[in-house]
């Protein structure tokens, strides 16, 4: 086994991205990165005992040689022997439409695809090839323009379905790995131009770096970073379960470490608030003056003697849409993102406060995805409780609960993020289910 393979399979397994007896597709492009990795996992998946699939979406963005990667890529996993599926969609035309950029467009629609082509094939992981490389860049590109300890952490090596094999290695190994193997490749245009942050980086700034260190490298660092993060964010939750409901404790929340009290200051606004958001915060929680206010993005905070509680005004909340089935959906409002799989319930352990598997003929009806009402009421535990009075006993704020997604069918509340399911709802093993995902938004998809 290569240095590369060898590489690829202890990262695999030291982030448990792949399943016994599980199931990837492989998101080719065609390019030297996705082209490595089809290769690498077609011969790992053997040895590491998953089934390997192929996707590939034709962008239509650069006529001939975008059809020519499509080609391409077929003729490849036919010689391979990997299933294929190929996607397209008129990227320019959609990005006109949703009045977006070509990129964020083009990535919209490809991890859609990619996302519903597994739920089609029941295949439990999404592979892309983003590499060591990309991670730099990511960091690099961040701190042009501003960024905390979170940004600092990079790209992540797996989330939910969407795992990154590659994310231990270099672009370099990469291509050297190809040139030894006789890995084809197609060669993107687009790549060799600055007309982007990412490729100015990687063509002008990257390899002056590497001249100062050839074997610079942010993995181990980003990796400690989100550790890092996760331990500062977990205290200020902590700090924010003991409040009261729609409050703060002025003295308690200045007496917190600087860095956990600006985590708790932006999850309790749940905003991504700038720094001088943060300190307008901290500063109304030292003022002295008994009913002081300060103005924040969409929102206001006051204080109530020795309370910074939310300003009146009318709550946010977000318009109702129907459950997803294979996709996802960001609610923008809440930062959060709501993604549902269509399958055959194999048991597990599940985050009841995020993850509800319910079974799918009990539903009545549609499965809407809403922010509460008046007279919403759960089981929990056996017990119909009003939704009012649970997240008034949880402490949740006032100004987050038309925030928080409840999920309904015709006949009431199923579920509601951050508070439970009516386990009613839960399937049988082996039984057809929906299985609702609601997660925090973050910069990788």
């Amino acid at each position: 086994m290569s240095d590369l393979l060898f590489e690829i399979r202890r990262f695999c397994q030291e982030y448990r991205m792949i399943p016994e007896g599980g199931s990837v597709l492989v998101c080719v492009s065609g390019g030297t990165d996705s082209m490595c990795l089809l290769d690498a996992l077609h011969k790992l998946s053997g040895p590491m005992g998953f089934t390997l699939y192929a996707a590939h979406f034709n962008h239509k963005l650069r006529g001939a040689e975008s059809d020519g990667d499509e080609v391409f890529v077929r003729e490849v996993c036919a010689r391979l022997g990997v299933p294929l599926t190929v996607g397209a969609g008129d990227v320019a035309a959609e990005a006109a439409r949703r009045r977006k950029g070509i990129e964020e467009t083009a990535r919209e629609l490809r991890y859609a695809f990619f996302f519903r082509t597994a739920g089609e094939l029941h295949i439990s992981r999404v592979a892309v090839a983003h590499n060591a490389d990309d991670d730099l860049e990511t960091v690099l590109m961040r701190l042009t323009r501003g960024t905390g300890l979170r940004g600092l952490g990079g790209i992540p090596p797996a989330r939910g379905k969407l795992i990154r094999p590659l994310l231990g290695v270099t672009r370099a190994q990469i291509q050297a790995y190809n040139e030894e193997n006789g890995v084809p490749h197609r060669e993107d245009s687009t790549n060799l131009e600055d007309g982007c942050t990412r490729n100015v980086l990687r063509h002008r700034v990257v390899p002056v770096l590497r001249e100062l260190n050839p074997a610079l490298r942010v993995t181990d660092m980003t990796a400690l970073l989100r550790e890092d993060e996760a331990v500062l964010d977990g205290l200020a939750r902590e700090f924010l379960a003991g409040q009261e409901d729609g409050a703060l404790d002025a003295a308690a929340l200045l007496a917190l470490p600087r860095p956990v009290a600006a985590r708790a200051v932006r999850r309790f606004c749940h905003r991504e608030l700038e720094r001088a958001h943060v300190e307008a915060v901290l500063a109304l929680a030292a003022s002295a003056d008994p009913s002081a206010r300060v103005s924040l993005p969409g929102m206001g905070l006051r204080r109530e003697y020795g309370r910074i509680v939310i300003d009146g005004g009318e709550e946010t909340s977000f318009e109702p849409f129907e459950a997803p089935l294979d996709k996802a959906v960001i609610i923008d409002e809440a930062g959060l993102v709501v993604s549902g799989e269509k399958t055959d319930f194999q048991g597990g352990i599940y985050n009841s406060l995020t993850t509800f598997p319910i079974k799918w003929d009990k539903i009545v009806g549609k499965l809407t995805v809403r922010p509460r009402r008046t007279g919403d009421a759960i089981r929990l535990g056996g017990m119909s409780r009003s939704l009012k009075k649970l997240l008034i006993d949880r402490k949740i704020p006032r100004a987050r609960r038309a925030l928080l997604p409840v999920l309904a069918d015709e006949r009431g509340v199923i579920a509601v993020y951050g508070v439970g399911m009516d386990r009613d709802y839960r399937p049988e093993e082996g039984a057809p289910a929906l299985i609702i995902k609601i997660e925090e938004r973050t910069e990788h998809a």
